[in-house]
């Protein structure tokens, strides 16, 4: 797995992984169950931007998928797309906690 070459990004990977755990476990799931498309948008803009920043384009990539599943209203797609995104963040996780 390759992961970003710079220490501090590295330093900061756990809790990116985290924050992304935990949003997709609260946010995701209330912006679902209200279909707030802007929020949802919001955070998926979100999620594309950070990924990109950290080195993870496969992260970023789903991002920009689920924006513009956002505004189809394919909330079946989001969340094919939300299950992709969190079990590569736990591959990640589960990488760090093996090589670390």
């Amino acid at each position: 797995m390759q992961l970003p070459n710079d220490p501090f990004v590295l330093e900061l990977l756990p809790e990116f992984i985290e924050d992304w755990i935990v949003k997709l476990n609260t946010e995701y799931i209330e912006f679902k169950a209200k279909k707030d498309l802007e929020s949802m948008y919001r955070l998926a803009h979100t999620m594309k931007g950070s990924s990109y920043q950290f080195g993870f384009a496969d992260l970023g990539d789903i991002g920009v998928e689920m924006m513009a599943q956002v505004k189809s209203d394919d909330w079946d797609g989001l969340e094919q797309n939300k299950e992709k995104f969190r079990i590569r963040l736990l591959e990640i996780q589960d990488f760090l906690s093996q090589n670390s």
